[in-house]
């Protein structure tokens, strides 16, 4: 699945300090023998993760700020995607295998112009496009993919769920260490600008994503993608036009739509009865939560706004 932005930067860690670094024991290299091993010399194996480290991307940022990006975020890395398989538990196997993760920071693959990173479904793996900082915003939002996707018993199949469940683990569940530390990335996906102000969390000096996600839900609800090119939870970016907007369809909800409705669903029907139906056609939800999709929409506008309220968001 995609999670496409529009990205049209280039190589980001130039904004960060040249040092030297030293590789932590626990995350040493170990050299790839492998078929793939001439494209990626290098692996590092971690408890959640393989990272397949390209020696195309060695040589474009060069070895030391590769490798200091790298490891920079590898703790956050592990801590993120523990959290995420804990948000799920109940829904995901106990024991799951570490997800494979390749580096295509020169954007070899076709879909690297558009995409900051995708979990691939058929090969079974996470890549990660446009360098280091690119893919802190991304990372857990693709390994929820993977686990919901590949993982579960009842995988999820259509946009709405698999697009939207990633975002509300990753935004409304757990504390995505790697995309705060980025402020979601809101200097680059094309943001209101009111939503820096209303989403800032003043304790941990960054966007809260809860806050984010509930005040674009709320911008979305209210028209504010009338005429306005997104990014559709079909994965495909589509425009917004006064008919759509009168007969929305699941698969034409922006992803903090798709996200915020999760969120509507379990807190007014319950973990289980959402998790459990999570491959449904969306659709055909009046027979899983007794009203049509449409009428869940208006009342998710509605929570929305009232948890808007709550939260101090006045638009």
């Amino acid at each position: 699945m995609k999670r496409i932005t529009a990205l049209l930067l280039a190589v980001l860690l130039l904004s960060l300090p040249v040092i030297s670094y030293t590789e932590q024991t626990v995350y040493q290299k170990e050299e790839n023998t492998g078929r793939d091993k001439d494209s990626y010399p290098y692996i590092i194996r971690m408890p959640f993760a393989t990272w397949y480290l390209a020696k195309a991307d060695i040589e474009l940022l060069g070895e030391d700020a590769y490798y200091e990006g790298l490891y920079a975020i590898l703790d956050e890395v592990e801590a993120d995607l523990a959290d995420a398989r804990e948000a799920l538990k109940g829904y995901i196997p106990d024991e799951i295998a570490p997800i494979d993760i390749y580096t295509d920071f020169c954007g070899k693959a076709g879909i690297a112009a558009n995409a900051s990173a995708y979990y691939n479904g058929r090969g079974n793996f996470i890549k990660l496009f446009n360098g280091w900082k690119i893919a802190r915003i991304s990372l857990q939002h693709e390994y929820v993919h993977y686990l919901t996707m590949h993982c579960a018993q009842n995988p999820t199949r259509f946009g709405f769920w698999a697009e939207g469940i990633a975002e509300y683990v990753s935004n409304f569940i757990c504390k995505n260490r790697l995309a705060r530390s980025e402020n979601m990335g809101f200097e680059i996906a094309g943001y209101p600008q009111v939503m820096w102000d209303l989403s800032w969390n003043e304790e941990e000096n960054c966007i809260d994503p809860l806050k984010l996600s509930y005040g674009l839900g709320a911008i979305a609800a209210n028209g504010g993608l009338a005429g306005v090119s997104y990014y559709a939870v079909m994965n495909e970016t589509i425009v917004r036009t006064d008919e759509m907007e009168k007969n929305l369809k699941p698969s034409e909800l922006s992803m903090f739509e798709a996200s915020g409705m999760i969120a509507y669903l379990v807190d007014t029907y319950g973990r289980d009865t959402t998790f459990a139906n999570w491959n449904i056609d969306p659709n055909a939800m009046e027979a899983v939560f007794g009203k049509p999709f449409s009428e869940l929409y208006r009342d998710w506008a509605a929570w929305n706004a009232e948890q808007c309220r709550i939260m101090g968001m006045q638009f």
